[in-house]
């Protein structure tokens, strides 16, 4: 506390001075040893504004799309590759002809030399017959016919063409002995054939159309007659079917 009051008088003084002619109270000099105290009107204090809390971006359920069901591929079957053929060479044991197609009714398309080779590319069912190789392309060769055979099997089964059938129904219809002999020899037509060819005792007698079914001969005196007929197309014969008469008689 200050111990001059005269001093105290004077300052007290001065101030009520300057608050008379209009000074703002903040420019008063401070008062010695008293805090100076901030002079404010009473106005209202303002509420802070509010604090703005950014909106939090919440995450949509977007639909999730289904995963792709692996479709399974059937894995291929393992296939065994053929076991590639080896084709025999066959040498001949003896003359041979080698025909259109596995029989000797075949006609030969061509013919080999005892000690000749070629080389068998195919067989028939039972394999008694190889079709091999030759110049023109392939014909059939008995495997009676080479030398050393063996099983033929292996071989793979080759076509062949057909022959006509045979004309099984063969007979004698007409018989004239009383001037010139004369026979009337009849059969049954049958499929495939080309032509036939008339045998007696087995002569050949005549080559006729296909389709005929009869045949007028002249024959000798004698004692019987063995008739056979016989069909052919382009790659063989059909066995031969025969009728046995009684024959004229001098």
């Amino acid at each position: 506390m200050m111990k001059n009051p005269r001093l105290l008088l004077f300052l007290l003084l001065a101030a009520t001075l300057l608050q008379a002619c209009g000074f703002p109270a903040g420019l008063l000099p401070p008062t010695p040893g008293y805090a100076p105290e901030a002079l404010s009107s009473p106005t209202q204090q303002s509420a802070p504004p509010p604090t703005l809390t950014p909106p939090v971006p919440t995450a949509s359920a977007s639909p999730i799309p289904p995963s792709p069901v692996p479709s399974l591929t059937p894995s291929p079957a393992p296939t065994s590759s053929p076991t590639p053929i080896t084709y025999p060479e066959v040498t001949f044991a003896s003359d041979a002809n080698c025909r259109l197609g596995p029989a000797r009714n075949y006609f030969a398309k061509t013919s080999f030399l005892q000690g000749r080779v070629t080389k068998a590319e195919g067989r028939n069912q039972d394999a008694s017959w190889l079709w091999v190789l030759v110049a023109e392309g392939h014909c059939w060769i008995s495997v009676s016919t080479i030398k050393d055979p063996v099983s033929y099997f292996f071989l793979p089964l080759v076509e062949f063409p057909l022959l006509p059938e045979a004309p099984t129904q063969v007979f004698v219809v007409e018989k004239d002995c009383s001037g010139r002999n004369t026979l009337l020899l009849r059969w049954t037509d049958v499929n495939g054939e080309s032509s036939y060819v008339i045998y007696r005792d087995g002569i050949t007698l005549a080559t006729i159309k296909a389709d005929a079914t009869e045949y007028f001969d002249y024959p000798p005196d004698g004692k019987e007659y063995l008739y056979e007929v016989q069909a052919l197309n382009d790659y063989g014969a059909s066995i031969r079917y025969g009728h046995t008469v009684q024959g004229c008689q001098p």
